[in-house]
């Protein structure tokens, strides 16, 4: 199909002296190169709003009036991702919503209250979609109604599970501790930004409601990865390799980085090729993600994959020579709760990803912390970082609430002159 329908994708195959009957398996997608960015998707959607009259992109591989449902990134970075569903695709990605939100205890009659921005996101109507196809019973609020009535909409409803981005759900736990317990939540599903896995911030955010916190990372082209709610967290599980195939290479070579059978940990960037998936085909694509990949036994002696999301190759600080991932700093500060917030900002001079020396680190302390201590907690923050990441930063203790929060995915770069 991609060859057939898609002048992008012949065009790039040409290139890479490829021809389709080279790939008779999944082990030959490995001689391929990357050939579809993120910025790739932009140029394309640009050149297809002007040439073709729709904003899907030179790699829709079917007639546009074929498309039957449309998500987006936020375009919070300039013009958003568009992804087109055609039927079959609106098909497969329900039932892999459902597999992921199964492993969480969403069945028939389960009662769902929605708690992701509705506008547009992977995991806003697609999701809410999904969850009535399954049987549940979704209650769409959506972060944009508020916290008010999110709540207010909860406390009468009493849902079983919500379904909103982690550092949504520490906001909740911040500022409305006690309706949100009062819920009696049984799962917290959280997808849209990495956070769900760390131990920290599983513990509080289980302690302070009583739920178990479940980790998704998919929604699209048939990838859907989910956690299982297991103590310790285990990371994501592949529940759609059926539907799409996920492979690592070296972010900087782009050579193939093998994921061993024997439970070790390979890392690179994530490169994803559908095996079902009409709209958009995705051949050998990467937006950047940076993966720890295992190969372990279940319980019924399966091999799956599993998998941890360790940063964005476009988000890789780079600070005297030494690469520095946000997400990698972000874990590092959670493992100082409760004596912070765990809210932070990196504090970044020059443009990334190479950062004018010093870096900065603003963290806030705990709610009940002290400010004289401020002076020795930075220092043991800088000197964890130093010892764990080999980046020293200026470490700023600000009072807890300074860091704006936000609905949504938290942003953990700022820029200042």
């Amino acid at each position: 199909t991609c060859v057939e329908r898609s002048s992008f994708y012949r065009e790039g195959l040409r290139a890479a002296g490829a021809e389709p009957e080279d790939i008779r398996g999944v082990a030959d997608l490995e001689r391929l190169p990357v050939l579809l960015t993120k910025d790739d998707e932009r140029e394309l959607q640009e050149r297809s709003r002007a040439e073709d009259g729709h904003p899907f992109g030179e790699h829709l591989c079917v007639d546009p009036a074929e498309v039957v449902a449309v998500a987006s990134t936020s375009g919070t970075t300039g013009t958003p991702t568009f992804y087109a569903f055609t039927r079959e695709d609106v098909a497969v990605t329900d039932a892999l919503w459902a597999r992921a939100l199964r492993q969480a205890g969403v069945g028939p009659g389960t009662v769902v209250l929605h708690g992701f921005g509705l506008s547009m996101f992977l995991a806003g109507y697609p999701l809410a979609r999904a969850v009535e196809r399954m049987g549940a019973q979704i209650v769409p609020v959506g972060a944009e109604a508020g916290t008010k009535k999110l709540m207010s909409v909860g406390a009468l409803v009493r849902p079983q599970v919500l379904l909103c981005t982690p550092s949504y759900a520490g906001y909740l736990l911040e500022t409305v501790p006690d309706e949100l317990a009062q819920l009696g939540l049984r799962s917290i599903v959280c997808a849209g930004e990495p956070g769900a896995g760390l131990p920290e911030v599983r513990e509080r955010i289980e302690a302070g409601t009583g739920a178990t916190l479940y980790d998704v990372l998919g929604g699209a082209h048939g990838i859907i990865n989910a956690s299982d709610g297991a103590h310790p967290y285990d990371g994501m599980t592949v529940l759609g390799d059926d539907c799409s195939v996920q492979q690592l290479v070296d972010p900087d070579t782009k050579a193939p980085v093998p994921i061993p059978d024997d439970g070790r940990p390979a890392y690179g960037e994530r490169v994803k090729t559908t095996l079902r998936w009409r709209a958009q085909p995705q051949l050998r694509s990467s937006v950047g993600d940076v993966y720890e990949m295992r190969r372990v036994r279940d319980a019924d002696g399966r091999l799956v994959t599993r998998i941890r999301v360790i940063g964005r190759t476009d988000d890789l600080l780079i600070v005297k020579g030494v690469k520095l991932y946000p997400a990698a700093a972000r874990d590092l500060v959670a493992g100082f709760v409760p004596r912070v917030t765990g809210e932070l900002r990196l504090l970044v001079r020059g443009k990334p990803p190479r950062v004018e020396p010093p870096l900065g680190l603003r963290v806030e302390r705990a709610p009940d912390g002290r400010a004289d201590e401020d002076e020795a907690l930075a220092r043991e923050i800088a000197t964890a970082m130093h010892e764990r990441l080999q980046v020293r930063p200026e470490v700023e203790i600000v009072d807890a609430g300074t860091l704006e929060r936000t609905t949504h995915k938290a942003k953990l770069i700022e820029t200042i002159a």
